[in-house]
């Protein structure tokens, strides 16, 4: 028997209907926790370099058109990665390794792959969207020099990292939860996928229907991708192309908090970034035939009876008879 992504927590871990609550509890708590440290080590940081106190500290620590703040901004999310693993670890008791893929490792050349046809895709798909009606750069405000280098190194080094954390809770952790409560596979993977996918759009703030929507079906693609490869490799892959690229794009133009803060989009660039979105999941179908991508793990034989649900004896097979004790044929004393 095999399980897919959303089903290795039920597949790997203890069992319990109470677990994915406590774990969903102790992700949010730790999640706060590590936010609340990153924000209070960037206001010290910007109170020792640039002397400033109070409000004014908090305001240079947190403005994402610094690199100091973008990189808090950042960092804040990427929390996100141990606060799932703690909640794997100590409340489902499974293997952290879960999170990633059905080979519970990161498949790091499928991920450099994936990236390089994600980022072909975003590039051409980011030019297209420059020639439609009522799209444009807007007011371009070049910042400094020294500014936009320090903005395109915390893009470059950390936002993989924030577009990855966003997959581990999202499609990683919040998929899983909510899919290990159901004992079959299809039902769990179709209220999951579509539960991370709506919290995800909520989690921007405040937004048009255009906006959501299309979030939404980037949410919904992207538990797609995962169950269809078997891991975040791919989801990660178009996440970070995207954010990277429009990020390096409204830092050169000096319009970086303000694309970080819309709560807006025009239905013209909403279809032609779904359209984006399906062709890059039409290729890594193709893709993952291709390089025989493995989307399914191997379910151990004591592991069976959490994913054959309730009443069912948990063998892959008809259970086998018992045979007698040794003794005689009748060691009751029935005839």
């Amino acid at each position: 028997m095999t399980a897919r992504y959303p089903q290795l927590l039920r597949a790997l871990g203890e069992p319990g209907w109470w677990r994915p609550v406590v774990g969903l509890l102790l992700a949010a708590v730790s999640l706060v926790t590590g936010a609340v440290g990153v924000v209070l080590a960037a206001v010290v940081v910007a109170a020792v370099l640039g002397g400033s106190t109070g409000d004014h500290a908090m305001e240079e620590a947190l403005s994402p058109d610094g690199p100091l703040g973008l990189l808090a901004n950042n960092l804040v999310i990427a929390v996100m990665i141990p606060a799932a693993a703690l909640a794997v670890l100590v409340v489902h008791r499974a293997p952290v390794g879960a999170l990633v893929s059905v080979t519970l490792r990161p498949r790091w050349g499928l991920l450099g792959r994936f990236f390089l046809v994600a980022l072909l895709l975003v590039v051409v798909s980011f030019a297209a969207s420059f020639v439609l009606p009522g799209e444009g750069t807007g007011d371009v405000d070049v910042p400094e020099a020294g500014t936009l280098v320090g903005l395109l190194a915390v893009i470059l080094l950390t936002t993989p990292l924030q577009a990855a954390a966003e997959e581990v809770g999202f499609r990683g952790y919040v998929t899983q939860a909510v899919a290990s409560w159901s004992a079959r596979p299809v039902v769990g993977t179709l209220v999951a996928g579509g539960v991370s996918g709506l919290l995800f759009a909520l989690a921007h703030g405040t937004q048009d229907a255009a906006l959501f929507g299309d979030r939404l079906a980037f949410g919904l693609t992207m538990s797609w991708l995962v169950w269809r490869t078997g891991g975040l490799e791919a989801a990660i892959a178009l996440h970070a192309a995207n954010n990277m690229v429009s990020l390096a794009f409204t830092a050169a133009t000096g319009s970086l908090e303000e694309s970080l803060t819309a709560s807006a989009l025009a239905w013209s660039y909403a279809v032609l970034d779904v359209a984006m979105m399906a062709v890059f999941a039409v290729v890594v179908h193709r893709l993952a035939d291709r390089w025989g991508v493995r989307a399914v793990r191997p379910v151990a034989e004591r592991d069976v009876g959490a994913l054959s649900g309730p009443g069912q004896v948990g063998y892959p097979g008809p259970r086998p008879p018992a045979p007698p004790p040794a003794g005689g044929d009748n060691p009751w004393g029935m005839g």
